[in-house]
């Protein structure tokens, strides 16, 4: 996609609400299906209201879910299970309970709500089966649109104060979701843009649109992932 013209609008799956931009889900499902045998167990951590997982699952994968809320998850089509995420003890006991079980695991628009990232990517690796795929997605804080709200205001785009409401506490970079992917021992990595950020992004006559248009000339002087409005990085546990 070199251009979007529009405005995005709440998504929902089957009457379930995509809480993720706008065609993250679809090309999370259209690498989970390249990557991961049919039928195979994914692992989704962060499920939300369970868009995804019902997705996944009408795929014919066999998906178990993950989140902290279990009346917010309203797919029937996957294993739940309620963790507090914020008892280190709970997550441990959950990681220990399916270690080397999963054929994929996923933590979608997670690790930027975590306070140890190294430790959460550990965590990940640990879940799944030798071989195994893992993704992670996160907000992309080298896109075009974040480097001009970092030059603006010095922070990254979607980690402004208003964002702590919804638990965006660590930015992270694509190099640096890959060098901990990398120093955690997976192998076959790979980060790329995801979600909705094109060259030429129009919503009207206001500051983004401004904004997308003023970057055009000097895309040629700016180096690593301008686009996407999130990064997807997949990697393999060691066979």
């Amino acid at each position: 996609m070199r251009y979007f013209i529009g405005r995005k609008l709440p998504q929902f799956y089957n009457g379930l609400l995509v809480k993720a931009d706008l065609d993250l889900h679809e090309q999370i499902a259209q690498r989970v299906q390249e990557e991961v045998p049919d039928g195979g167990k994914i692992l989704d951590l962060g499920a939300g209201e369970g868009a995804l997982s019902a997705r996944l699952a009408d795929l014919g994968y066999e998906v178990t879910a993950a989140d902290k809320d279990r009346d917010n998850f309203k797919c029937t089509q996957a294993r739940f299970s309620c963790i507090n995420f914020d008892s280190p003890e709970e997550i441990d006991a959950f990681v220990s309970a399916h270690e080397g079980e999963f054929d994929a695991v996923m933590g979608i628009e997670v690790i930027e709500h975590v306070q140890d990232q190294w430790q959460y990517v550990r965590q990940l690796m640990k879940m799944a089966k030798p071989g195994g795929l893992i993704l992670v997605t996160t907000p992309n804080t080298t896109s075009w649109l974040s480097r001009w709200v970092f030059f603006f205001t010095g922070r990254f785009h979607q980690f402004a104060d208003d964002d702590l409401s919804y638990g965006h506490i660590n930015p992270i970079s694509p190099w640096e979701l890959g060098l901990i992917l990398c120093e955690s021992g997976a192998t076959g990595i790979s980060v790329s843009p995801a979600g909705t950020l094109p060259p030429v992004y129009l919503t009207g006559f206001n500051k983004l649109s401004i904004l997308s248009l003023l970057t055009l000339p000097v895309r040629p002087l700016m180096s690593g992932m301008l686009d996407g409005w999130c990064v997807m990085a997949t990697a393999r546990k060691p066979a």
